[in-house]
């Protein structure tokens, strides 16, 4: 028995939580055409393309998709088949090697292992488990030779306890000494949320039981997303623990863990015949009601923040593809030879024990140079009279010259950066009366007298500071090399889906002097990094992000606009779990453009550093009345303490501004790195989490020194007496 009580107690609490029948929610997503939003239509449009490298078959896939039709490209098979190979069944044994039980595990990158909490709790319990490769039928139907790989939990072992998973290190070579892992591949894993929707089928690979190698490929509907986790009808073979759950395009989008069991009125677990079940028995023979996994998106989350760094785990959020490794699958003899053509590919081996069949096998990946076409108008939802959608016209167009490419990483269109600095003195800059003219007016903040001297000036003018660019404007502090400030103009009505970009390609802007910029020659250890955070843990953050400036009439003019984002001016460095993590800078990013996009309002965010922000006895919030405190240098560069944002939008109902103002600090991160040894940072800087609250723009303004103008006015926090407010959730936001 490897679920504990405790984490079926969990599932059920959850399912109390989300409120909702498995059986009534089944029959109500039924088996009919699948309801996508439109941003979700085109989403599937490029995994299709992304996944078929064919206009054609990916219009056919999307139209059953829409139609809820199950036929598929007979290749699904082979490509399950290919990524069944990184799925293994754990032996679960003691310190003395005592077999105590099974659970399932896959491997997710060179040398490394999911699988869940609850089967890996400690390193002491992978130490001397055992995974077995290759434990299944071959198409014969002969027993394949299991291949066996020990654990080396002291080389990596990571578990997270609330979302039950666990990674271990997979030792390289096998237990007999004549294979290696690497033959195996591993399945990338994408953190990108929503891989699958509600209604459609999820494919779960597993040993149930301990038993050989199986599929489900039916009755594992996905009925709900709750928080981290995902539910999905109870499967036919449930006591998987460790196993993944496959989208329709042989994604990983779940780790299977548990679900909730059927029970009689005085609380007792059942069985599938209605009897009572006992602690003795199998998982695999209680009656689960619904299925629970934990989603992909949130280990990646976490596993970016906890342990971003590590060199082994870095191939793993990069999502590395796994090489194409030339297969030699063993099986068992038959006990009596087959009649002529049976198996006639296959050549007994000399010493009579093994079969041997070289098979050539493409381990699941994705194309780096495959043309993309640009999307069509996104159809609307299928109609149940059997016609095609979107009237019968084409859902993607067919490509036309050189279109940008499929993502390696996550299938989707990759945007390579490009910046015309040519024509730099053309560019329009942020625009005061974006909002409206008058008391809708916002100029770009004003820098004091006493700033003035540190001010970067454009080449060959002695009053130009201004660095317009498309769709924002910065200002530059040249002695500390960073911004003061950048702000961008943003209308909701007019964002464009560009596709994600795939790496950072950042440039100097000419216009002013170069020591006047921080670039590569500090952050160019960037490369390296990935493999030891402890080098540089510093990103490129963005000031004015690129998503905020991807609007415009056509897409093409959004990527040029999103593009020019990628100039040191707009950069500055922050700490790397600061920057990615998606409850903290990029979870208030993603939220003042959300409020923007949903409304199609146009509005206004600024940005910048605070430089020497002042302590307030000892805490991670500056007092605005205390004295300025160094920022702490690192590799030659001081770095912020603190960052600043405000979002500005035009309320029509008491015709005036709305603008609110937040601070995040990454200042326990970083606030003893000049003293701290590199050997040690990595590790220290990692304990901490970073705070973000929302302040008064009157405090702001004494923090940055900056004058903000008739913002003060507009500021929706409640009054300056009242202080900071730390932000826990987004309901504590006021706007």
């Amino acid at each position: 028995m490897l679920i504990k009580p405790s984490l079926i107690a969990g599932s059920e609490r959850r399912f109390k939580q989300a409120e909702f029948s498995p059986d009534a929610l089944n029959r109500k997503l039924g088996d009919g055409p699948i309801e996508l939003s439109a941003e979700k239509i085109r989403q599937r449009q490029r995994q299709l393309l992304a996944e078929t490298q064919d206009v054609q078959a990916a219009e056919t896939g999307l139209e059953r998709i829409l139609q809820g039709n199950d036929l598929d490209s007979i290749n699904y098979l082979a490509k399950g088949a290919a990524a069944s190979r990184s799925v293994c069944r754990i032996q679960l044994r003691d310190l003395k090697s005592n077999l105590l039980g099974y659970g399932s595990g896959f491997l997710i990158g060179p040398g490394l292992l999911l699988t869940n909490h609850h089967v890996f709790g400690k390193p002491a319990d992978a130490a001397n488990s055992i995974a077995d490769f290759n434990y299944e039928l071959d198409v014969s139907g002969q027993e394949r030779v299991p291949v066996r790989f020990g654990f080396e939990p002291g080389k990596f072992f990571y578990t997270n306890d609330r979302l039950d998973f666990s990674i271990v290190a997979v030792a390289p070579t096998s237990l007999s000494g004549h294979e290696e892992l690497e033959d195996w591949g591993w399945l990338p894993l994408s953190g990108a949320p929503g891989k699958a929707d509600p209604g459609e089928y999820l494919t779960i690979i597993q040993h149930p039981s301990g038993q050989m190698k199986q599929v489900c490929v039916r009755e594992n509907k996905l009925l709900k997303y709750v928080g981290d986790f995902l539910w999905y009808n109870t499967d036919t073979t449930a006591g998987s623990s460790g196993s993944p759950a496959f989208n329709r395009f042989w994604q990983v989008v779940a780790l299977h863990h548990s679900g909730v069991p059927r029970k009689d009125p005085q609380g007792r677990t059942l069985t599938k015949d209605g009897k009572v079940w006992k602690p003795s028995m199998d998982e695999s023979q209680i009656d689960w009601i619904a299925n629970e996994g934990i989603r992909i998106s949130a280990i990646i989350a976490d596993l970016k923040v906890a342990v971003g760094s590590h060199p082994l785990i870095r191939p793993v959020l990069d999502e590395e593809e796994p090489p194409i490794r030339d297969e030699v699958a063993k099986v068992r003899p038959p006990a009596v030879a087959p009649p002529f053509g049976a198996n006639a590919w296959v050549e007994q081996s000399l010493d009579g024990t093994s079969l041997v069949v070289p098979v050539r096998v493409p381990l699941p990946m994705f194309r780096r140079e495959i043309p993309m076409a640009p999307l069509a108008p996104v159809p609307g939802p299928a109609e149940g009279n059997g016609k095609a959608p979107n009237g019968g016209k084409p859902l993607i167009t067919p490509p036309a010259g050189l279109l940008p490419h499929i993502s390696a990483k996550n299938g989707l269109p990759m945007e390579a950066v490009h910046i015309d600095q040519s024509t730099l003195k053309s560019r329009p800059g942020y625009k005061a009366n974006f909002l409206g003219t008058g008391k809708f007016s916002v100029p770009l903040p004003k820098i004091p007298a006493g700033l003035k001297s540190r001010t970067a000036m454009l080449k060959g003018s002695s009053k130009q500071s201004e660095l317009k660019y498309f769709n924002y404007s910065a200002v530059m502090n040249k002695e500390r090399r960073l911004a003061f400030f950048s702000c961008v103009n943003i209308d909701g009505g007019k964002q464009q889906d560009v596709g994600k970009r795939e790496g950072d390609s950042w440039l100097r802007d000419p216009r002013i002097d170069d020591d006047a910029q921080i670039g590569d020659e500090f952050y160019r250890k960037q490369a390296t990094f990935e493999a030891d955070r402890s080098k540089n843990p510093f990103d490129r953050g963005h000031l004015v992000r690129r998503l905020d400036a991807t609007w415009g009439e056509t897409v093409a003019a959004a990527k040029q606009h999103g593009d020019d984002s990628f100039h040191f001016t707009n950069c500055s460095p922050q700490f790397f779990s600061f920057n990615q993590g998606k409850q903290l800078w990029a979870g208030l990013e993603d939220y003042t453009r959300d409020v923007l996009l949903e409304g199609e309002e146009k509005g206004i965010v600024m940005n910048g550093p605070v430089f020497d922000g002042p302590d307030a006895d000892g805490s991670d919030l500056p007092n605005p009345a205390g004295r300025p405190h160094k920022d702490p240098s690192f590799g030659g560069v001081q770095i912020p303490k603190y960052f600043w944002k405000i979002l500005i939008r035009r309320n029509d109902e008491d015709d005036a501004l709305r603008a609110a103002a937040f601070l995040m600090s990454q200042r326990k991160q970083v606030m003893e790195i000049d003293r701290i040894q590199e050997a040690d940072l990595l590790e220290r800087m990692s304990e901490e989490d970073v705070s973000v609250f929302q302040v008064s723009i009157a405090d702001l303004a004494k923090l940055t020194k900056l004058d903000f103008g008739n913002l003060a006015d507009a500021d929706s926090h409640e009054a300056t007496s009242v202080g900071p407010r730390r932000i826990e959730t987004y309901e504590d936001i006021r706007i």
